[in-house]
């Protein structure tokens, strides 16, 4: 019974050992000095102890993108430290793709990303945190850093960094250690820093960014989208809880995402002046008071492609009034909205054998509606 009291102390001291290290921002001196006093004189030894930088994965949040086939496209990653120090981070990245080939081009830039993270060691006070001096490496004016205040996690910009200074013994005479103080101002509905609410212990982790590029393709399936799920891998240049030889990886997070449009469309707008009998055209036509303008929309899709979905959204032009009742589909009516045609809030159209919002392969749908000159 003694010796399983004695090996669940051992452990209990080793657990409480690694929650002091993740507390104590990467880069802090811990510094002790021990002093002898005798008759007729006093001497003082000290020892300094560096706090290393603990490995930890980033947390990685992304965007999800629509695309149409062909497009290069951009998908912009948010990175955050969760460290307790400066720590650099390898990316790769590759892609699980449905309904679509693989990208022909796929890039991550920059493919390392240094992240700049720390633990206040002083509480907060107004427009102010206090962090272990040594720990803000890489923390500079302009950074953005994430802090967790009550259970939210907010975002502030770096204002400025003081280093502070280690404690030291010089002499007989140990002098304490000035924390290095961050002062911080408030991004979006983040609350301002004040006397006490980011208390000891609190992590500091910068924000950056990167970005993921790739050749959208096209889909396999016409009329079916495809899906580029982006997978980002990578590793801590530091190492874990475990010490050396403890490597920090990550594997397929951000949740980045292209959604590839399958089949791509063609929209042509045309107007004749009715009152004159004059022929639709793309430029040159004109027209005086009075006079009833005709426009027609032409829709259309590329070689061997059906679209679905498609809406087509006009306004009335400056100048001219809404003829009543005027607007067609395909050659068949469509009832206003109100006083306007249905166009002003978005037409769902189709082509002659298509479904409702379907474009056909080799066929159009075409929409007029007539306007007066004012």
């Amino acid at each position: 019974m003694k010796k399983l009291l004695a090996g669940l102390l051992t452990l209990a001291a080793l657990t409480s050992t690694g929650q002091a290290l993740a507390t104590t921002g990467g880069g802090a001196t811990i510094h002790n000095a021990a002093t002898m006093s005798f008759t007729g004189g006093q001497v003082t030894a000290s020892v300094d102890v560096e706090v290393l930088t603990i490995g930890t994965a980033p947390t990685i949040t992304s965007e999800t993108v629509v695309a149409n086939a062909g497009d290069s496209v951009t998908v912009t990653y948010t990175i955050t430290g969760n460290s307790n120090g400066s720590d650099i981070y390898d990316l790769t990245v590759s892609t699980n793709d449905t309904d679509v080939g693989a990208p022909s081009s796929l890039t991550i830039t920059p493919p390392q990303v240094t992240l700049a993270g720390s633990v206040t060691s002083r509480p907060s006070q107004p427009g102010t945190i206090f962090i272990a001096a040594g720990s803000e490496d890489n923390l500079a004016p302009g950074d953005t850093v994430r802090i967790n205040i009550g259970g939210t996690d907010y975002f502030y910009t770096v204002g400025s960094v003081t280093p502070g200074t280690p404690a030291s013994t010089t002499g007989n005479t140990t002098t304490p250690e000035t924390p290095t103080a961050v002062a911080l101002t408030p991004q979006a509905s983040a609350p301002a820093i004040i006397a006490g609410n980011v208390p000891v212990g609190t992590q500091v982790g910068e924000v950056q960014t990167f970005t993921v590029e790739l050749d959208a393709g096209t889909p396999t399936t016409p009329g079916t989208p495809g899906e580029h799920e982006i997978v980002v891998d990578g590793t801590a240049a530091a190492p874990g809880p475990g010490g050396p030889g403890d490597v920090i990886t990550f594997d397929n997070i951000g949740g980045g995402s292209v959604t590839v449009l399958s089949g791509s469309a063609t929209l042509i707008k045309e107007v004749r002046n009715v009152t004159d009998g004059g022929a639709f055209a793309t430029t040159g036509v004109t027209a005086r008071t009075g006079d009833v303008l005709e426009y027609r929309l032409t829709a259309g899709t590329i070689p061997t492609e059906n679209i679905a979905g498609a809406v087509i959204t006009d306004s009335i032009p400056e100048f001219t009034a809404y003829v009543p009742n005027s607007t067609t589909l395909n050659g068949n009516p469509v009832a206003d909205v109100g006083p306007n045609s249905a166009l002003v809030g978005g037409l769902q159209v189709n082509s002659a054998t298509g479904a409702a919002g379907e474009i056909v392969d080799g066929e159009t749908a075409v929409v007029t509606f007539q306007v007066t000159v004012q």
